[in-house]
C-alpha cells in the first residue's frame, strides 16, 4: 500500500506525546516527508523518552516574553551568542513590532558577523517601522535544524505577533520563558507578574513553560539586585508551579551571583543596547 504524502494535519506533539502507541503510525507518516522534517520529528520522539532534559536543549525553539524593560532583547541576543559559542546554528527572530527603540533588527550586522541569522520585518529598511513580518519566519520555524530564539514584544499587544505563529509552534514544540524584572513598577509582586503573564498567554495562545530572572538596574546593577529579583521569581514559581530556569546578570557579577545561588543556571549578560552616553 502506498503511503499518502500528506496525511490530515497532525502535529508534532501528536506523535511525540502519544509515544509509544503511535510510533509506528508516526514513522509511516514520516517515511514520505522531506528528509529534514523526518529527522526532526524522529529526534523529538527520542528526546521525549529522556528525563530531566536541559531546557536549553529540549526544544530548538525558545520564546522570550515579559514586560517592557525587563531585559528580553538583551537576553535574546546574549542567549543567541551563548548558544552559538556552544556550536549551535542559531536564528534570532525579532517579533517586537511594538517598541521601536530597542530592536534586535538594529543589531543585524553584528549578529550576522558572528554567524547568527536574523529575521524580522519583511521590509529590509531600518528607517521603516511597519507591523509586517518576514514570511521566511514560517519556513525557519518548520525546517531550520538549529536553535531559533523569538524575541516577543513587551506587553499583551506585542504578543499578538506571536499568536500569528501559534499553529506552527504547536506543531514544532517550543520552550517559552517569561522573564521577570522585579524593578519594574508593574511587576513588583507575584500577583502582578502572574496577571501580566496570564494576559500575555491569553493573547498569544501559547503557554509559558519556565521563568527567568532578569532583574536589573541597567549599568548600575549589583549582585544584591539580582538576588533580590530571584526572591520574586521564586515566589512566582511557588504559586504557579512553573520552574525557575535561571537568572541573567552582568558578566562581571557572575562569580558573586554563582556563590549566592544553588546551582542555578546563570546567563552572563553584555549590554548591547546601552551606548556610552546612556545610563
Amino acid at each position: 500500500m502506498q503511503i499518502p504524502y500528506f496525511f490530515p494535519r497532525l502535529s508534532a506533539t501528536f506523535f511525540v506525546d502519544s509515544y509509544p502507541f503511535y510510533d509506528l503510525y508516526g514513522i509511516l507518516y514520516l517515511a514520505r516527508r522531506p528528509q529534514p522534517l523526518r529527522e526532526r520529528f524522529l529526534a523529538a520522539i527520542l528526546l521525549r523518552k529522556e528525563e530531566n532534559m536541559d531546557w536549553k536543549k529540549h526544544h530548538r525553539i525558545l520564546i522570550i516574553t515579559g514586560h517592557f524593560g525587563s531585559g528580553k532583547t538583551e537576553m535574546s541576543i546574549n542567549l543567541a551568542l551563548d548558544r552559538r559559542a556552544a556550536g549551535e546554528e542559531v536564528t534570532v527572530v525579532d517579533l517586537d513590532i511594538i517598541n521601536t527603540y530597542f530592536r534586535i533588527r538594529d543589531k543585524d550586522d553584528a549578529l550576522n558577523a558572528k554567524g547568527i541569522k536574523t529575521l524580522s520585518t519583511g521590509v529590509k529598511a531600518r528607517a521603516v517601522d511597519i507591523p509586517a513580518l518576514d514570511p521566511a519566519i514560517d519556513a525557519a520555524l518548520l525546517f531550520d535544524k538549529g536553535r531559533i530564539i523569538l524575541d516577543v514584544g513587551g506587553n499583551p499587544s506585542g504578543a499578538r505577533a506571536l499568536a500569528r505563529y501559534r499553529p506552527t509552534l504547536e506543531e514544532t514544540g517550543y520552550e517559552q520563558l517569561f522573564v521577570i524584572n522585579s524593578n519594574r513598577p508593574e511587576t513588583k509582586t507575584p500577583e502582578q507578574v502572574i496577571k501580566f503573564m496570564e494576559d500575555t498567554q491569553a493573547t498569544s495562545g501559547t503557554q509559558v513553560t519556565g521563568l527567568f530572572n532578569t532583574t536589573h538596574f541597567l549599568k548600575d546593577t549589583t549582585a544584591d539586585d539580582v538576588i533580590g529579583g530571584l526572591k520574586l521569581a521564586e515566589a512566582v514559581s511557588d504559586q504557579t508551579g512553573l520552574p525557575l530556569l535561571g537568572t541573567a546578570c552582568k558578566r562581571e557579577l557572575v562569580d558573586e551571583v554563582k556563590a549566592r545561588t544553588n546551582d542555578l543556571y546563570i546567563l552572563p549578560i553584555d549590554l548591547y543596547f546601552r551606548d556610552q552616553w546612556m545610563l
